[in-house]
């Protein structure tokens, strides 16, 4: 039997929003395609190591160099999150050796390697989280560097607010936001309240405006599991 127009809407309706919820479940990473969307399951003990990374991150806030348990690690994005996951018992670069380029691009490419990267709107603490364009990199003035920044995420809000914890080339190490669910909202006022969505970080360039995508949610890449970086 024929389904009445008023049934055939509810079934259109009906599918259309199983396909939006299938389809939006996590954020498409800007430069890979084939990463999960979904983090196994996790050990108290992989818990554990969260935690100190954490601990790890709170005490270098505000710090003028980088020297954990007698290590120096440079002083750039990918130095930070290197001390921090050293304060925990984890050396990120021990394969850097295997990899060319820059920090963040061997960090990704160690991550990569290991099928630690994924993807979603909800990262938890620890996670590492890698930007596209942060600056231009190669100063052709194009929007074609990959692997600009990396931090790692704090927490995650109840409203999709992610707090993650970078080296600012202006302020030093601090935590900032970014919205997955909102990439392109910067701020957003309450009660006469102003509130931080994405915070900037496309670095400025004197004299000139923002550029289209600027915002952390905007430059988003991928993110990556280093708390379930095998030691050895």
């Amino acid at each position: 039997m024929a389904l009445r127009p008023t049934s055939v809407h509810l079934a259109i309706a009906v599918a259309l929003a199983l396909a939006a919820t299938t389809c939006t479940t996590a954020p498409r990473p800007r430069g890979d395609r084939d990463v999960p969307s979904e983090r196994p399951a996790l050990t108290g003990a992989t818990d554990a190591i969260r935690a100190e990374l954490g601990a790890g991150a709170r005490s270098l806030l505000g710090a003028t160099e980088l020297v954990v348990k007698g290590r120096r690690f440079n002083w750039d994005c990918t130095g930070t999150v290197l001390a921090i996951y050293w304060y925990a018992g984890i050396d990120l670069a021990r394969d850097f050796g295997r990899y060319a380029g820059g920090g963040v691009s061997r960090l990704y490419r160690t991550l990569q390697d290991a099928s630690l990267l994924y993807t979603t709107y909800e990262p938890i603490l620890g996670d590492l989280v890698f930007w596209d364009d942060t600056y231009d990199a190669d100063g052709d003035g194009a929007w074609d560097d990959p692997l600009t920044h990396v931090g790692m995420v704090m927490e995650t809000a109840a409203d999709g607010t992610i707090s993650y914890v970078h080296l600012n080339y202006r302020k030093g190490i601090v935590i900032e936001q970014m919205s997955l669910r909102e990439p392109d909202v910067h701020q957003r006022s309450k009660n006469g309240r102003v509130t931080i969505v994405n915070s900037p970080l496309r670095m400025a360039e004197a004299g000139k405006p923002h550029p289209v995508r600027w915002l952390a949610g905007q430059l988003y890449r991928v993110l990556g599991m280093g708390y379930l970086y095998s030691p050895r």
